[in-house]
């Protein structure tokens, strides 16, 4: 019999998490994309598009879990740890970017979101499954010493935090339309911060074990140095 423990998780919890998560994720997007396109709520589409950049890391996550344990080498986990963690780091980045762009365009339009009832439909029980989620993914990440599985928790709290933020901006829109927004926004600076911050703890890592093979050790400003492809060009210099 097949045994899932959250007081000591491992790869296998971690797997089935994943899967858990893809699905989810793909319902979030579909219905917040759907109010999202009815109601102006700059939060509600950016949590659409949370929910379809988080699906892509649960799907990496999942990816680098498979077969953990059992069939797969350690040695190729490790390398699958290490892509999964960097493409969760770029998906953050193009997140942070079109949250942040819708959010500032419906701010300069005056938006005033809509569809009341839609809205508080999708982000009260997102706030609560998101913020549940979330907390298990870092509670495995850390058990099983997964920096992609904390990136992929970090992706399901910003969909909490984008929730909560079209329940509060429901609740005051009359006063306060641009309450969601701003929420997107500071989830938006937030994302780019982790993304920055993780760029440069790999490339500490980088510099400390002096590894230029695959993926490991490589950041967003190093694609050329670090197994993107020798010659490849600095695409993320600024971030370096």
């Amino acid at each position: 019999m097949v045994r899932f423990s959250l007081s000591k998780p491992g790869a296998h919890e971690a797997y089935i998490v994943s899967w858990i998560s893809l699905a989810l994720t793909g319902l979030a997007f579909v219905i917040g994309l759907a109010v999202a396109t009815t109601s102006n709520s700059s939060a509600t589409l950016g949590f659409a598009l949370e929910n379809a950049v988080d699906g892509i890391s649960s799907a990496l996550v999942l990816w680098r879990f498979w077969g953990g344990g059992h069939s797969i080498p350690v040695a190729e986990l490790e390398l699958r740890e290490k892509r999964a963690s960097i493409g969760i780091a770029i998906a953050f980045v193009a997140l942070a970017v079109t949250v942040g762009g819708t959010a500032s365009a419906h701010i300069a339009e005056h938006n005033v979101p809509g569809n009341v009832a839609a809205l508080l439909g999708i982000s009260a029980p997102s706030v609560v499954v998101f913020a549940v989620l979330g907390a298990v993914k870092l509670h495995m990440g850390f058990a099983t010493k997964s920096p992609s599985l904390k990136k992929d928790a970090a992706c399901s709290l910003c969909g909490a935090l984008l929730s909560l933020g079209v329940c509060i901006g429901t609740a005051v829109a009359h006063e306060a339309w641009w309450f969601d927004a701003v929420v997107a926004l500071l989830v938006s600076g937030a994302l780019l911060l982790h993304a920055r911050r993780s760029d440069r703890e790999r490339h500490r890592e980088g510099r400390r074990l002096g590894r230029g093979r695959a993926w490991g050790g490589a950041g967003l400003g190093g694609w050329h140095e670090e197994g993107w492809g020798e010659g490849s060009p600095r695409a993320w210099d600024s971030f370096g």
